[in-house]
């Protein structure tokens, strides 16, 4: 999971996508290299890769 941050109070928009103000989350495969570079070259946005989670089907306890 890529989780890019858009840390001011209005939307952004780099490599033709609108950042909402806070997080968001993207599959790894919904950016590419291309993309993460436009992002990673704004001055304002900042990303980071996280490696998902497994869901606990069985519930917690």
């Amino acid at each position: 999971m890529i989780i890019v941050t858009n840390p001011i109070e209005k939307p952004v928009v780099c490599g033709a996508i609108k950042f909402a103000p806070g997080e968001t989350q993207f599959k790894n495969a919904d950016l590419s290299q291309a993309k993460l570079a436009q992002i990673s070259s704004h001055p304002r946005l900042k990303w980071v890769k996280v490696q998902d989670k497994p869901v606990d089907k069985k519930g917690a306890k």
